[in-house]
């Protein structure tokens, strides 16, 4: 946040064309578009690795960012905000850079940063801890704090899941299901018929089966859900987050 405020001071005249880089800070004010997005990517189990972005802000100003494998808090930037975290990113030429900064070690992660504004959008991939003036950026939006933000339970998520039938008693730990017990039922059976393991839940549901895996999240080891008599494993959730045609 230092590091914004001493922009801001510095480009006051010119913060609304990106601190004198010849790029109009203008974005579309759709609650559906992406300004400014953030994702760390690494090549791990589809359980182990989260999905959704760690860091996301609309052109409305809602705002979200990930502080834990299931966590997420969320808050609204105004219009000025945003256009402060935008010379930012800008001022330390993020539309010159080359887009592809080089591929992680093997087990590596992967640092994306997408800015979207009128006209103009521009995605940049690094390895994680690159440096230079990309790793200040993702430096600055890792530790940039949303205005007011609280928890947020995804009201919209894809639940993963498939029926366990190794051998018993199950090799990890097993925690009842306190959820709707149908939802793992749904998706065990479309996986039997080669149907890809995933069905969508919305609404009170959703925030209710996100808070039930967020809780066990931090467990070690492999994990069976026990509901109706039966154990489910590879139990999971990805976060949905709106995007343009969506």
């Amino acid at each position: 946040m230092v590091l914004i405020a001493v922009l801001i001071v510095a480009c006051t005249a010119t913060a609304i064309a990106g601190c004198g880089s010849g790029v109009t800070l203008d974005y579309s004010k759709s609650a559906r578009q992406p300004i400014v997005s953030y994702l760390r990517n690494q090549a791990l189990p589809p359980d182990e690795s989260p999905k959704g972005p760690a860091f996301i802000v609309y052109g409305d100003g809602t705002a979200y960012r990930r502080v834990g494998k299931m966590s997420f808090l969320t808050g609204t930037l105004t219009d000025a905000q945003i256009k402060s975290l935008l010379s930012a990113i800008v001022a330390k030429g993020f539309f010159t850079m080359d887009s592809n900064q080089g591929k992680p070690a093997p087990g590596g992660a992967e640092d994306q940063v997408t800015v979207t504004l009128t006209g103009k959008s521009k995605a940049v991939i690094a390895a994680e801890g690159a440096g230079g003036d990309f790793g200040a950026i993702v430096d600055m939006i890792r530790s940039y704090k949303i205005p007011g933000e609280k928890e947020y339970l995804p009201d919209r998520i894809n639940l993963h899941a498939m029926e366990y039938v190794g051998s018993l008693p199950f090799y990890g730990k097993v925690i009842d299901w306190t959820a709707d017990p149908t939802v793992l039922v749904q998706v065990a059976a479309q996986n039997r018929k080669g149907v890809p393991d995933v069905i969508q839940l919305t609404g009170e549901q959703a925030r209710q089966v996100w808070k039930l895996l967020a809780d066990a999240s931090t467990a070690t080891g492999p994990i069976a859900w026990r509901a109706g008599g039966k154990l489910y494993v590879s139990v999971f959730a990805d976060p949905y987050f709106p995007a343009p045609g969506v």
